[in-house]
């Protein structure tokens, strides 16, 4: 085929099969900028394989077709692939910035009952960590239960105050 003859006949199977192939891909995409690059697409690999092609125009169109539908799909799966990776990727963040958050909360924390009076972090830690009814902190430490309640009472109102920004 020579190359005058090949530009021609490519150049009327491009208008006679453009606009369908076109409405087809928007009607399967819905996204006017990508129907038209995967129909160019298209034309483009029709191009590279011309001289492979039968000339009749049935086996031509069922080639354009077929390769088309090969490219939304392979569009559909990267766009799938790409949105995998994203999800990944932000779930990933999200966990990160907890497990940031966790240990900033952590560390602040440690610092609040640091700032303690040492008695009043040791009754707490006995009511909080370890479980203790206000009778068995006054039991343990040997001191009443209003004395109990004041240092719970003082705690709570430190950590309220320091971990504000945490709620």
């Amino acid at each position: 085929m020579k190359s005058k003859s090949k530009k021609e006949k490519f150049s009327q199977l491009f208008d006679k099969h453009y606009k369908r192939l076109f409405k087809y891909a928007f009607k399967v995409l819905s996204e006017k900028e990508m129907s038209e690059e995967l129909v160019q697409e298209t034309f483009i690999k029709l191009w590279d394989t011309f001289e492979n092609i039968k000339g009749d125009d049935r086996s031509i169109e069922s080639y354009l077709i077929k390769t088309l539908k090969n490219k939304i799909i392979d569009h559909h799966r990267k766009k799938q692939t790409k949105k995998k990776h994203l999800n990944l990727y932000k779930l990933n963040t999200v966990f990160i910035t907890a497990m940031d958050n966790q240990w900033e909360l952590q560390k602040e924390i440690e610092s609040i009952y640091a700032s303690l009076p040492q008695k009043t972090a040791e009754i707490f830690k006995l009511s909080r960590n370890k479980g203790l009814t206000y009778p068995e902190i006054a039991s343990v430490k040997n001191i009443s239960i209003k004395t109990v309640e004041s240092h719970i009472s003082k705690a709570l109102t430190v950590f309220r105050k320091k971990l504000l920004d945490y709620l």
